[in-house]
């Protein structure tokens, strides 16, 4: 017979890259979670785990960010068992994400998207993982990356470090800057120079500061955690006074509203590792701007709070 332990279901493991600059939208998306799913989840934010990350010796195969190389500490604070999903921070989930944690491996290490949409690189910011089966181990990547057995191409762009990858989940669970309602499972907010906690101009913002507000009045996160977080420069100081408007269409707030942004600078303006930052390129800032125009003239009912 199945003891209580055994008959109470284990939480489905999520772990989030980031660091405390994105707690904010961490938050946000581990609330967007929770509330679409009965499924008992266990959210984390991997830098918690204050596991050290070594710095490859060549700058081409240093991590774009702080967190890129967060995931592969996963299998190893999972103690080499189970399963486990990662996320980046900059995302908001739609539909329950048990569909996501009951997906089949089909016999591979890891689970990912398929297709990536038109245009944009395929990407492994949502993986279904074998913790058992990958092993990883952050010191031996990075040693192999500095012996020349991978490149940061190879590790971030192919995930050469496992031995089988999947391509079964639905693209819905990885919508790069795309929304349609009930059909999006999660909305990936991956043009950092728009994303919706530091910049007014993202068209489907209004999603996100509605989730804000609902986290907000349910007491998820607080007034004085969301006051701290302007204080500390990781989001934008027009965010409260979003709130207490109660516009949630950042495109149409007040001239007075936007102005307390004026000398805000983004916390991903600050970086200063690896290669190259594509988020901050002249390309990436031109696509954000013709998407908005986009959403503008093709789903108007986003700007009129429908």
């Amino acid at each position: 017979m199945l003891n209580e332990c055994q008959l109470r279901e284990e939480p489905a493991r999520i772990f989030v890259a980031s660091t405390p600059a994105e707690w904010l939208p961490m938050r946000v998306l581990e609330f967007s979670i929770k509330e679409t799913t009965s499924l008992p989840v266990e959210v984390s934010a991997i830098y918690t785990f204050n596991r050290p990350i070594p710095l490859p010796l060549a700058i081409e195969n240093q991590p774009r960010t702080p967190f890129s190389f967060q995931r592969f500490l996963i299998p190893e604070l999972c103690d080499f068992s189970g399963k486990a999903i990662y996320l980046d921070a900059d995302m908001q989930v739609f539909q329950d994400i048990s569909e996501l944690w009951n997906h089949n491996f089909a016999d591979c290490d890891l689970q990912t998207v398929q297709e990536a949409q038109k245009g944009r690189r395929g990407q492994f910011s949502v993986m279904l993982l074998d913790c058992k089966a990958l092993g990883w181990n952050i010191d031996q990547i990075v040693a192999d990356l500095d012996a020349g057995k991978l490149d940061y191409a190879a590790l971030m762009h192919e995930m050469r470090v496992a031995q089988k990858i999947g391509r079964d989940i639905s693209p819905d669970w990885n919508s790069l800057e795309r929304y349609e309602a009930g059909k999006t499972c999660l909305l990936h907010y991956t043009d950092m120079n728009t994303q919706p906690w530091i910049s007014t101009a993202n068209p489907l913002g209004h999603l996100w500061i509605a989730c804000l507000k609902r986290a907000l009045q349910s007491g998820f996160i607080s007034r004085t955690e969301l006051e701290r977080e302007i204080t500390s420069g990781h989001v934008r100081p027009s965010l409260l006074a979003q709130i207490d408007t109660d516009i949630e269409d950042s495109v149409s707030l007040p001239a007075s509203v936007r102005k307390l942004d004026r000398n805000f600078v983004p916390p991903y303006r600050k970086l200063h590792s690896g290669k190259s930052r594509p988020w901050t390129s002249l390309r990436s800032a031109g696509v954000a701007f013709l998407r908005r125009i986009y959403y503008r003239s093709a789903l108007p009912r986003y700007f009129n709070g429908n």
